[in-house]
């Protein structure tokens, strides 16, 4: 995405003025500070005073970035500065200082660069310890006489030498009627290698294939090395916004995007250009507002698109895959194809408005390539995209050919893609394991909507696999946001060649509070009409506690269903109860989350996809931890907290909650930044240590209290080891003082007030205010 523009204004003719304070007629060599136009500079040039003349040479005002006046010469070694058309001339013999007022067309500077300030892209990864985590997901039903039992796990070994090894498996235990059946299949095991530098990924095992959006990916056993932008998730990848302007004197440039400020820059004289990352999906509006030291404002508005699908311009994305296809996956533990395959994409930004793609897969038998490319049209013409696909499977030769476009911008949006593949066209996926290729694809959508009205929908979707009729469906729905957040929508879907299938969908929300809400929805459909009612309040996400969910369905299927959650430091469970009439009551509990040994011991959290961190407070129990300033849990007896989930290679704030800590709790930092590598935990240390916190009001020998901003002095076997000073009526505040401390209070210049702390304030709670007196 790129824009850019010219903003300029020439100030009013000004007569030339000679230069004051030159009158010397003998050359007189000269080092002056320049100032131009009103900027800030530092830069020092050598000039020749020759009585009221000043000369530079052609150099010198170059470096100035001054334009040459015609006939000029570069190399020339004395350029009067009046020859430069409408300057003016203002020197500061006793500074040494000179001022030069001149048209824009009079500076010949390069473009002030303006780049929005983003954190580094590579970040380091925080401490981190070997460690071994298990995630699991248990579920159990029982139904007339039929019990089931499963259970999802993942194990992940971290921080032992580089990389992280994982592996899941699905385990099912039934029950029919006395029958017990048991089946234990593992999913994918792999070892995963992530370099933030390069942005590199490097798995070994279990994996899908790297594919585009015109291609398909398939799960084989191998070796995958690819690109990965989150690795670097505060690297921009898209196209920057770009826009130029000038500015006769130093000024301060703002830019909004539909209405909302995004960046704010200093500019000094001349040309500038700001590039500004992008911020929105689709055409939008850019305003550039430059203010002057003068208060003198003016503003262009430009027209500007912004899409992800396009990669900055010289950025290449691309993933390389060698292996041999898994089959039966999720049925058997260990079966794999016989024959090889290779598979490699590649996504490249080869201009700020272009980006082109590629993709071949090869095996036995098997060759295929096809290229594509993604363009915007224009400054806001939207996007289209395009691929042409090849393939040679056996004596069968094929081609796959697709086209798209989408455009959208604030309250329209509108989409259609079309893919064609002939009879004889073979992916991967297709020759090397039977997976339906659709012989054509059409989807279509449009989108409008705005806050009075609400949002519309249209859409069509059509698809054609070899053997079977196709299958084309429209759609048409309409949503709006109510008083009090409550939610309403209509859903209409006509299938055009079986009206048997059309279905319509009226759904209603009325949020009762933060967590809690009513909602009821009318279903029209094949298998009849409906109408179902359902209250419920959602367990909180951070902190956790408890949920609940009731629903009932009445019409041609009646149904009922009731719910209780709990989610807590260690995971969530459920239980709940389905009721239908054909098939009678099933009860349902299940329960996730993880057992991980990392640091010392053992220990449960809720279920990590990702990151997490173990916060430890020195063993003190029952401090308020923050992940990114909410409230997420407190610390155990031991005085400790996983924290999950936390974001890999990003930073993330965990906090202490100041405020709910005891007094007699110091505190050395209370926030720390922590950047987890993907899959493991990090290590967060907040040293909290036990403090004893004085508040005394101390009284002079007469009787008065001490003056705000009198000093006092803790002074320990002859030392002074603290010093301090008194408040309103005397209070002074004192953090840990040791034991037989003294307070040292100077009364004049010849006499000091000494008293010593009581023994019953030290090493005990705080006792709120304690008064003491200088004794005369």
């Amino acid at each position: 995405m790129a824009s850019s523009s010219s903003l300029s204004a020439a100030p009013p003719a000004r007569p030339h003025t000679a230069p004051t304070g030159i009158g010397e007629q003998l050359p007189q060599e000269l080092y002056l500070e320049v100032r131009i136009n009103q900027g800030s500079s530092t830069q020092l040039a050598r000039f020749i005073a020759t009585g009221q003349q000043l000369s530079a040479s052609a150099a010198t005002l170059q470096k100035l970035g001054l334009r040459l006046p015609e006939g000029v010469e570069p190399d020339q070694q004395s350029v009067d500065l009046a020859q430069l058309p409408d300057i003016e001339i203002s020197y500061d013999a006793r500074n040494q200082r000179l001022a030069l007022q001149l048209p824009l067309a009079g500076l010949n500077r390069p473009p002030t660069q303006l780049r929005p300030a983003t954190p580094p892209s590579v970040l380091a990864a925080s401490d981190s310890s070997p460690g071994l985590l298990l995630n699991y997901d248990l579920h159990a039903q029982q139904q007339r006489g039929y019990r089931s039992a499963s259970s999802f796990s993942e194990l992940r070994l971290f921080g032992v030498g580089a990389g992280i090894w994982s592996t899941t498996q699905n385990t099912s235990l039934d029950a029919d009627r006395g029958h017990w059946q048991h089946r234990n299949i593992r999913l994918d095991s792999r070892w995963q290698l992530d370099l933030p530098g390069p942005m590199l990924t490097l798995g070994i095992g279990d994996t899908l294939t790297g594919a585009l959006e015109w291609s398909r990916a398939v799960r084989i056993a191998g070796v995958h090395l690819s690109r990965d932008f989150s690795l670097q998730p505060y690297r921009v990848t898209t196209p920057l916004a770009s826009f130029s302007g000038d500015a006769l004197l130093p000024s301060t440039v703002d830019l909004y995007i539909n209405g909302i400020r995004q960046a704010s820059r200093n500019v000094q004289p001349g040309r500038f250009q700001l590039d500004a990352a992008p911020t929105l999906n689709g055409s939008g509006q850019a305003q550039l507002l430059v203010t002057d030291i003068n208060g003198q404002q003016r503003m262009l508005e430009f027209a500007l698109y912004g899409t992800p699908t396009l990669l900055q311009t010289g950025l290449s994305d691309w993933s390389l895959d060698l292996g041999v296809l898994r089959e039966d996956y999720g049925l058997r533990s260990f079966v794999y194809g016989d024959r090889p395959m290779a598979s490699a994409s590649l996504r490249h930004g080869v201009h700020q408005h272009l980006t082109i793609e590629a993709h071949t897969e090869l095996s036995t038998d098997l060759q295929l390539a096809g290229m594509g490319a993604v363009a915007l049209l224009g400054e806001r013409g939207g996007v289209v995209s395009a691929s042409f696909s090849s393939s040679r499977a056996g004596i069968m030769r094929g081609h796959q050919h697709a086209l798209g476009y989408q455009w959208s911008a604030h309250g329209f949006s509108v989409s259609a893609r079309t893919q064609r593949s002939s009879s004889d066209f073979r992916d991967a996926p297709a020759f090397l394991a039977n997976a339906l290729l659709p012989r054509r694809t059409d989807q279509f959508f449009v989108g409008l909507g705005n806050v009075h009205s609400g949002q519309f929908s249209l859409s069509y979707i059509s698809q054609h696999y070899p053997g079977s009729l196709p299958t084309r469906l429209t759609g048409l729905g309409w949503s709006r946001n109510l008083h009090g957040n409550a939610w309403l929508s209509v859903q209409l879907q006509h299938d055009l060649d079986n009206r048997r299938t059309d279905s319509a969908n009226l759904y209603l929300s009325l949020p009762l509070g933060r967590l809690t809400q009513l909602s009821s929805s009318v279903r029209h459909g094949s298998d009849g009409n409906a109408l179902a009612l359902q209250a419920g309040r959602s367990v909180p996400a951070d902190a956790g506690g408890w949920g609940w969910r009731a629903q009932a369905s009445l019409g041609t299927r009646r149904s009922a269903n009731a719910e209780l959650s709990h989610l807590g430091d260690a995971g969530q469970w459920r239980i709940g109860m389905d009721y239908d009439p054909d098939a009678g009551t099933t009860g349902y509990a299940d329960a996730n989350g993880s057992i991980v040994w990392f640091g010392r011991g053992i220990r449960a959290l809720r279920q990590v996809d990702d990151a997490f961190a173990l916060v430890s407070t020195n063993g003190v129990a029952q401090v308020p931890v923050r992940l990114e300033n909410r409230l997420i849990g407190s610390t155990d007896a031991q005085g400790q907290l996983l924290v999950a989930p936390l974001r890999a290679w990003q930073r993330n704030l965990i906090s202490i909650d100041t405020l709910r800590l005891p007094m007699d709790l110091l505190l050395d930092t209370p926030q720390q930044l922590v950047v987890p590598a993907s899959g493991s935990g990090a290590s967060v240390v907040f040293r909290l240590q036990p403090s004893r916190p004085l508040r005394l009001q101390v009284r002079g020998a007469d009787g008065k209290w001490l003056g705000v901003g009198s000093t006092i002095a803790v002074e320990l076997a002859g030392q002074i080891v603290a010093t301090t000073v008194t408040g309103h009526d005397g209070e002074v505040y004192l953090q840990d003082p040791p034991a037989d401390a003294m307070l040292r209070i100077p009364l004049d210049d010849s006499h000091d007030c000494v008293i010593p702390l009581p023994i019953a304030l030290q090493g005990s709670d705080p006792p709120g205010i304690t008064t003491l007196q200088c004794q005369p």
